[in-house]
């Protein structure tokens, strides 16, 4: 089992890795014209982003790093949890809390990544007088099948730590 959690936690690091790296070449102007992967923000097209000023750029990404900053310790607390895993303590408060705050964190970054898009809209329109930005909200199919999963990760840490505190209860009767 250590050898798969080792492996799980491995491709945590190189997911963080890959994020952090699809944030910044996103909203810098680090990327190439010609480019044949081409990194975007939602709501923008790669012409849209090359066509910002720096002003825009920075309001951009920092409207955007609340949900990045979420999703990071949402993952970071997934890393401390399988952390715990690797010591057997599966059952741990801490482990349950790590849990607990995995699945809350994912559904709020979740939540902000939704509403990102349109407060940008209205920030370039209304800061920057960019009448042409697009005032939209889009949850995907994918977006939903997260939060569900968000929430049933909650029910799963609140059963873990309901069952944590029956097995205590009982062993007091023994």
């Amino acid at each position: 089992m250590n050898i798969k959690l080792r492996v799980i936690r491995a491709g945590l690091a190189i997911c963080i890795f890959l994020q952090i790296s699809f944030f910044v070449l996103s909203w810098s102007s680090l990327l190439p014209p010609g480019l044949f992967m081409q990194m975007s923000v939602p709501g923008l097209s790669v012409a849209a982003m090359r066509a910002l000023v720096l002003q825009e750029r920075l309001a951009g990404a920092a409207l955007a790093l609340p949900a990045l900053m979420t999703l990071y310790y949402g993952l970071w607390r997934l890393e401390r949890m399988l952390a715990n895993f690797e010591r057997h303590a599966m059952f741990d408060l801490a482990t349950i809390g790590h849990l607990r705050a995995f699945a809350g964190a994912t559904l709020l970054s979740t939540l902000l990544s939704i509403v990102e898009p349109p407060l940008r809209a209205m920030v370039f329109r209304v800061g920057f007088g960019a009448h042409d930005a697009r005032l939209s909200i889009g949850v995907s199919s994918e977006g939903l099948l997260l939060i569900l999963v968000c929430g049933l990760f909650y029910l799963i840490a609140h059963m873990m730590h309901e069952g944590r505190r029956l097995a205590e209860e009982n062993a007091g009767f023994v």
